[in-house]
Order: structure tokens, then C-alpha cells, then sequence
């Protein structure tokens, strides 16, 4: 469950400024040199972008552990809904411990 949770932020924080330094490598030739502010961007952005998905990730941790976050019949915690072919009707949320589809039960607002 913790894997499926901090993968998504820990393969962006690791990827973006891995993607930023090998720009900045490719840059000491004359006709790639403006691709260093890019690969800058790049840099800052993948680890901070990871940083805010973990943040969310623990968010939601930490309110599944007190009970504040939709929990599966086995006790694990639920993914986001996610909608089917027949659109709102048929929204199911996904255990992120034993991977069983379940009903959204959240009212829609």
C-alpha cells in the first residue's frame, strides 16, 4: 500500500532532475547552450513536484490512520474514484491493500 502511494512522487523526484542533468550535459555543445535554463527548470521542478505528491501522499496517510479518509471492508485505504464507461453512476474506488474495486459512496457535491 505505502508502495502505491509514495511511487508515483519518489519516480518524479527522481526522474526530473536525472532528465535536468543530462540536458545540462548535452548543453556544452554551441547548438544545445539554450537548454540550460530549461534543464535548471527542470531540475527544481521534478524534486519539487515530487516533494508536493509525497506531501498529499502523507496527508492522506496520516487521515486514513485516524479514520477521516473512505477505507475498504479490509481496512486499507481507498484510491481516488475513478470514473467508468457509464460516467458518474459508475465511480469505484480501487483498495490500495487488496486491490478490489469498491463503490464510491461520497456524495457527489
Amino acid at each position: 500500500m505505502l508502495l502505491q502511494l509514495f511511487a508515483p512522487a519518489l519516480i518524479v523526484a527522481v526522474s526530473g532532475p536525472i532528465a535536468g542533468t543530462v540536458l545540462l550535459q548535452m548543453g556544452d555543445t554551441p547548438a544545445a547552450a539554450g537548454f540550460a535554463p530549461i534543464a535548471h527548470g527542470l531540475r527544481l521542478g521534478g524534486a519539487g513536484a515530487g516533494l508536493v505528491m509525497a506531501t498529499y501522499s502523507l496527508w492522506r496517510l496520516w487521515r486514513w490512520e485516524r479514520g477521516l479518509e473512505p477505507q475498504c471492508p479490509c481496512g486499507g485505504l481507498l484510491s481516488r474514484p475513478s470514473t467508468g464507461r457509464r460516467g458518474r453512476s459508475d465511480r469505484t474506488r480501487h483498495c490500495l491493500g487488496c486491490r478490489r474495486p469498491q463503490p464510491d459512496q461520497q456524495p457527489d457535491h
